[in-house]
C-alpha cells in the first residue's frame, strides 16, 4: 500500500513551469496506406462507411418526420427531441470501429451517431451464436443475413426508443436523449450537458479497479468543457493516487474523454467566445503534468479519429490513461430543428464545411482504391436507407407502452442477497479495525464502521471513498483505519469535488461496482445535485429496468453544533421529492448497523443520512450478520393517547417528551421512528393513529417544504375519521440556522416544543 505521508519541503527556487506542447493534425495516411499498413482491411473499410451512412440516413429521416417528408411514414406524429449530430458522423463511427465490444461509452442529448455506432460496431463483431441470441425470431441460418437482421433490429430499437415506444432499447422511458444499450455496455446518452462525463469516469475507475481490459470512451460536446462537473472529472481522472510511481502497480484511469468540438454550444461558440482558449484541448495542460496525451484530430476523417482512438485505446489497456482527444468537427444543422442558425452562422461557414464532408470524402477513398465501385456504392446506399425505412416503419406500429406502468422502473426491487465467488474473496492488506463493545454497547459511528467493514469484508465489490476519509479516517472518525483494513484501492481520499464524488459513484455502480461515498456534511449535497437527482435517482427509470444503480451516499447532519448555515441543513426532504432514490435515516446505534448494511445490498441508490449528534451516542448492537429492512418503521414507545412521529435526532426529542407527558399528564404517547422516509412504512403511522386519533409529526428539518407535510397530508387523507384532533408539525424555525448556540437553541426543535404541541391536543 503506498504510503502518501507528505515529504514536502519549502522550495523557492525560481523556475518556470513548462506546459508541453499539444499536437494537432498528425494523421497523415489514406485508406490506401491504412490497408497498405494492415490497420484496417477492406471489410472494414465498408462496414466504417456502412455505420456512418446508417448514421446520417437515420438522423435525415428524423429531420424529414418532422415535416412530413419522409415517405414510408408521411402520416407519423413523431414527437421526440431533434438534436442532430449530421456532419459529426466520421466521429461516432470511427471512435467506435476503434475500441472493443467490451467496452464502454457514454454519450450526449446528441447522441444518435455514437449510440447507432457503439451497437452497430459491436453486432459487427459478434458469433453467430450471439447474433442469434440477440435476434432470436429471425428465421435464416447465418452469415451475412444474420447479421443484416441483427443491424436492422438496431435500429428498430433505436427508432422505437425515439418514438417512445415499449420495444425500444430504453422502453421508451429514456428517448433520444437518454438512449443506451446496456447490454452493450453503453452507458447512456445525458441531457445534462456533462452530466455523462463524471459517469463515464467513475466506469473507467471501476475497470481499473477489477483490471477488466476494459476502458471506457466518453463523448461530450465542446460546451460541456466549460462545465464545473467535467473540470472535476478531468481533475478525478488525473489523480495521482492513480498512477503514482509508489503503487505496487501503477496504472492511471483506462478512460478516453472525447471532446466533440463542433463549434457551438448551443448558439454559442467555445472559440473566441465564451473560452479564453482557442482550442479546448489545452484543457488537460490544468489538471496533468503530461497534458493526458491530449491531442487534437480532424474529426471529419474517420479514418484520422479511428487512428487516434486506436492509440488511446492501447495506452489505456497499457496503464497510461486518462487520453484526452479534441475532434475538431462540424454539425450541419442547429441545436434543434427550431434553430435556423442564421443568427449566428454564415452560410460560407457552412459550405466550407461541407466541403469537408466526411462521407463523401471516405466514399472516394473507396473508390479509389477499388474496394467499391459507383454501383456497389450506389447498392450499400440503397441497402442502408432501405434498411432503416423497415426499421422505422416497424418501430412506428409497435406497441405503445401501456399507460398503467407509467411509473415502473421507478426502483428497483432486488438486492445483493448473494455475492458471486469472484467478489467474495477478500484481500485485507493489514488487519481489521478492532471495535470494542463496552456492555453490549456500540457508539453510533462505531455501528456505521462495522456495518461498513463487514460488507467490505463480505463483497469485494463495496469501495468506499470521500474527502479524508482514508488515513485520517473522516472529519468524523468514521472510518478510520478502513484504510489499514482493505488497502487505498478500496477506501481513499477524494478532491473537494461533490459532484464527482456522486457522479463518479454513479458510474462506478453502472460498470459493476457497490460504492458507498461520504459527503462531509448534508449541506454539500447541493453541490452535487445533480448527480444525484438527475442522474442516480434517474436512470433505473429512464434506462427501462435495463441498469441498476447500487450506491450509498452517507451524507452527515452538523445541526446543533453551532455550524451556521451553511454546515447544518437537514435536506433529507429534499432527496424525498426525488422519485428513485431511497432516503433513510438511522437514530440508534442498532439502526445505523442494521439499516446501512441492508442498503449497501440494496439495489437502488441511497440517500444515508447520519446525525453528527449522534455518532457518540451509546447503545445495544448486535454483533455479525444483522439487517434491518427497509420501508420498516420502529415503534420506539408504545402509547395509546397520542401518538408522535419522527426520524432522526427528533426521535430521541420525542421519546423525553413523551416521558414527561406521561409524568406530568398521564398520557399514553406512542412514539414511531419512521427510519426510513422513503420508502415509507405509513401502515404502521395509520394503525398507531387510527388507535390514538391524535398526532404530532417531528423532525430537525425546517418547516417549509419539510417532509413532515407529507406525512400530515397522508394522515388526513386516510385516518380522517379516526382524527379527534387536527395533526400538527414540529420542525426547524423557517430560517437559517445561525452559529450563536443561544440562537441555535432557539432555532431547532426540542422536547419541550413537542410536548407543548402535545398538549395542544390532548
Amino acid at each position: 500500500m503506498p504510503n502518501y505521508l507528505s515529504n514536502s519541503r519549502p522550495n523557492f527556487k525560481p523556475g518556470k513551469i513548462a506546459c508541453g506542447s499539444i499536437p494537432c493534425y498528425q494523421f497523415k495516411g489514406s485508406l490506401k496506406s491504412e490497408l497498405a499498413s494492415g490497420r484496417i482491411d477492406r471489410k472494414s473499410a465498408v462496414r466504417l462507411l456502412d455505420a456512418m451512412l446508417t448514421i446520417r440516413e437515420f438522423e435525415e429521416m428524423i429531420v424529414k418526420l418532422r415535416s412530413g417528408a419522409y415517405t414510408p411514414l408521411s402520416t407519423f406524429n413523431y414527437r421526440g427531441p431533434t438534436h442532430l449530430s449530421i456532419g459529426q458522423e466520421a466521429s461516432s463511427a470511427g471512435a467506435c470501429s476503434a475500441i472493443l465490444p467490451m467496452d464502454f461509452i457514454t454519450s450526449t442529448h446528441r447522441g444518435h451517431g455514437d449510440s447507432i455506432a457503439k451497437v452497430f460496431f459491436s453486432i459487427a463483431a459478434m458469433t453467430a451464436e450471439q447474433l442469434r441470441a440477440r435476434v432470436p425470431k429471425f428465421e435464416g441460418s447465418s452469415g451475412e443475413a444474420l447479421l443484416e437482421a441483427a443491424m436492422e433490429d438496431h435500429i428498430f430499437r433505436t427508432a422505437a426508443e425515439l418514438f417512445g415506444k415499449e420495444d425500444g432499447y430504453c422502453k421508451g422511458r429514456g428517448g433520444g436523449m437518454h438512449i443506451a444499450d446496456f447490454s452493450l455496455n453503453h452507458l447512456g446518452a445525458n441531457a445534462i450537458v456533462g452530466g455523462g462525463v463524471p459517469i463515464a469516469t467513475g466506469a473507467s475507475m471501476a475497470c481499473r479497479y477489477m483490471r477488466n481490459d476494459r476502458l471506457v470512451c466518453c463523448f461530450a460536446g465542446d460546451g460541456a468543457y466549460a462545465n464545473g462537473v467535467v473540470l472535476e472529472s478531468l481533475n478525478w481522472a488525473a489523480q495521482g493516487q492513480f498512477s503514482n510511481k509508489m503503487a505496487k502497480k501503477p496504472f492511471g484511469l483506462p478512460i478516453i474523454f472525447i471532446i466533440l468540438n463542433n463549434h457551438y454550444g448551443m448558439t454559442g461558440r467555445a472559440e473566441d467566445e465564451v473560452a479564453g482558449v482557442r482550442r479546448l484541448a489545452r484543457r488537460a495542460a490544468g489538471f496533468d503534468d503530461g497534458n493526458m496525451h491530449a491531442e487534437v484530430v480532424n474529426g471529419m476523417d474517420a479514418l484520422a479519429t479511428r487512428d487516434a482512438v486506436l492509440r488511446a485505446a492501447e495506452g489505456c489497456r497499457a496503464g497510461r490513461g486518462p487520453f484526452l482527444l479534441e475532434f475538431d468537427t462540424y454539425r450541419y444543422y442547429g441545436h434543434s430543428l427550431t434553430d435556423p442558425r442564421s443568427e449566428y452562422r454564415t452560410k460560407e461557414e457552412e459550405a466550407a464545411w461541407k466541403d469537408m464532408d466526411p462521407i463523401a470524402a471516405f466514399s472516394r477513398q473507396l473508390l479509389d482504391a477499388k474496394i467499391l465501385t459507383q454501383k456497389t456504392l450506389a447498392a450499400l446506399e440503397a441497402k442502408v436507407r432501405d434498411r432503416n425505412a423497415r426499421a422505422a416503419v416497424r418501430a412506428a406500429a409497435s406497441p405503445d407502452p401501456d399507460p398503467g406502468d407509467v411509473i415502473r422502473y421507478m426502483y428497483a426491487d432486488t438486492a445483493c442477497s448473494e455475492v458471486p465467488p469472484e467478489h467474495a474473496k477478500v484481500e485485507i492488506v493489514r488487519e481489521l479495525p478492532k471495535i470494542t463493545r463496552v456492555n453490549g454497547e456500540l457508539t453510533y459511528k462505531d455501528a456505521i464502521k462495522e456495518a461498513l467493514v463487514g460488507e467490505m469484508l463480505r463483497d469485494n465489490r463495496v469501495i468506499h471513498y470521500g474527502e479524508d476519509v482514508a488515513d485520517y479516517g473522516g472529519a468524523f472518525k468514521v472510518t478510520k483505519n478502513l484504510l489499514e483494513a482493505f488497502g487505498r484501492d478500496r477506501v481513499f481520499n477524494t478532491p473537494i469535488s461533490e459532484a464527482a464524488i456522486c457522479g463518479t459513484a454513479v458510474g462506478a455502480a453502472m460498470a459493476g461496482l457497490r460504492p458507498v461515498v461520504e459527503l462531509m456534511y448534508m449541506d454539500f449535497t447541493l453541490m452535487a445535485s445533480d448527480q444525484i437527482s438527475n442522474q442516480a435517482a434517474k436512470w433505473h427509470y429512464m434506462s427501462g429496468a435495463n441498469v441498476e444503480v447500487s450506491l450509498v451516499i452517507r451524507a452527515s447532519v452538523g445541526g446543533g453544533k453551532g455550524y451556521g448555515g451553511q454546515h447544518s441543513q437537514s435536506l433529507e426532504s429534499i432527496f424525498c421529492h426525488i422519485p428513485g432514490m431511497y432516503v433513510v435515516y438511522p437514530c440508534t446505534p442498532a439502526d445505523a448497523k442494521g439499516l446501512l448494511k441492508t442498503s449497501i445490498r440494496d439495489n437502488n441508490p441511497i440517500m444515508f443520512v447520519e446525525s453528527q449528534l449522534l455518532y457518540g451516542l451509546k447503545g445495544p448492537v448486535p454483533e455479525g450478520e444483522f439487517l434491518i429492512p427497509l420501508g420498516l418503521a420502529d415503534v420506539k414507545r408504545e402509547g395509546s393517547d397520542l401518538t408522535i412521529v419522527s426520524w432522526g435526532p427528533a426521535v430521541h426529542d420525542a421519546l423525553k417528551a413523551a416521558e414527561a407527558l406521561q409524568k406530568d399528564r398521564g398520557a399514553s404517547v406512542e412514539v414511531i421512528d419512521l427510519r426510513s422516509l422513503v420508502p415509507l412504512d405509513e401502515e404502521t403511522i395509520l394503525r398507531s393513529v387510527r388507535k390514538t386519533g391524535r398526532c404530532v409529526v417531528a423532525s430537525q428539518s425546517v418547516n417549509i417544504g419539510s417532509f413532515t407535510g407529507e406525512i400530515v397530508s397522508a394522515i388526513v387523507e386516510k385516518t380522517f375519521d379516526d382524527l379527534d384532533a387536527p395533526v400538527l408539525r414540529v420542525g426547524a424555525k423557517n430560517g437559517i440556522a445561525p452559529q450563536s448556540h443561544i440562537l441555535e437553541a432557539a432555532f431547532l426543535p426540542n422536547a419541550n416544543d413537542i410536548a407543548q404541541a402535545a398538549l395542544k391536543l390532548l
